[in-house]
């Protein structure tokens, strides 16, 4: 068994943050555009904006852990969810500026955390093969 030294153990972090600031920023402002130009090409009523954010939410976190996690062998669950944590601060932060309700940030939280979950999962490099 390869035995890893802490400079790579750091290497290693210090790349899992990167990647998952920079998959937040761009998948924020990705979906966020997207979904922005859908409801201004359609014509949709504003009210819809809380369903679209839910959207929004499960769409940035699955790219957000699936990008960051990609790279690991394992432990998919658990850095999945910390690969959310900044989009996690992104959201309470939107959610105290604009006074959305608080309802609401729970229900994405749950969202974001379970999405993030299954995508670390799917995403970390499995080595064993079942066989049937």
């Amino acid at each position: 068994m390869k035995s890893y030294s802490s400079s790579d153990a750091r290497k290693s972090i210090i790349k899992f943050i990167i990647k998952a600031l920079i998959s937040t920023i761009i998948s924020i402002l990705l979906y966020s555009f997207l979904l922005s130009e859908i409801v201004y090409k359609l014509d949709l009523d504003l009210d819809y904006n809380r369903i679209f954010s839910i959207i929004i939410v499960f769409l940035c976190s699955a790219t957000i852990s699936f990008f960051s996690v990609i790279s690991l062998k394992n432990n998919g669950i658990i850095m999945g969810i910390l690969s959310i944590i900044p989009f996690a601060f992104y959201g309470l932060i939107n959610m105290i500026i604009n006074e959305n309700s608080f309802i609401l940030f729970i229900i994405k939280l749950i969202i974001a955390v379970l999405t993030a979950a299954l995508f670390g999962i799917l995403a970390t490099k499995r080595t064993a093969k079942f066989k049937v």
